[in-house]
């Protein structure tokens, strides 16, 4: 069987490697090199060269399942991390993380902060109900996250300070 596969990303390198030794593949790439977000930079440290993986540096088996086995079956060594999200806003000053409490208010300031305690009660709000939208969807048209975000009973540091720029880690995008 003839098949062409768009796009060197992850998905597509793995539907490749899956796909030929039985099919004739053909592989389209728009831009210069093939990986998509994933890559390897070569970096200069203390006068050696070090092969460094940028982008897609975290997966799990859950989410991950195919590519996981991929990796095994390639002898490719992985190891385990701890996945937190945090925020430096240059704009308003504010920081913070999700890791711990200590590191939520690491700005002191954020305890007595009106702006920052309205954004931790909208995360919770919004959190909540996305959870509870996607318990209860049924299999029409789902509303898409703009609409869900002009719906829904929070201010704009929500969509500003916590779901694109956290959209933006997860998917090494621009925001």
């Amino acid at each position: 069987m003839r098949i062409a596969i768009i796009g060197t990303g992850v998905s597509g390198l793995f539907a490749a490697r899956s796909l030929y030794e039985r099919h004739d593949i053909t592989v389209f790439e728009a831009t210069d090199r093939v990986g998509g977000h994933a890559r390897t930079v070569d970096v200069a440290v203390d006068g050696r060269e070090l092969a460094v993986d940028v982008g897609f540096i975290v997966h799990n088996d859950v989410t991950y399942p195919d590519f996981t086995h991929m990796l095994r079956r390639l002898g490719v060594a992985t190891q385990a991390s701890e996945m937190s999200f945090s925020l430096s806003d240059a704009a308003s000053g504010l920081e913070w993380s999700g890791r711990s409490p200590a590191a939520l208010f690491a700005q002191r300031a954020n305890l007595v902060r009106p702006r920052f305690l309205a954004l931790l009660r909208d995360i919770v709000r919004f959190n909540r109900a996305a959870r509870r939208l996607l318990a209860t969807a049924d299999d029409g048209e789902p509303d898409s996250l703009d609409a869900f975000l002009e719906r829904g009973p929070w201010g704009p540091d929500l969509r500003d300070l916590y779901v694109v720029p956290l959209g933006a880690a997860i998917w090494s995008a621009d925001p």
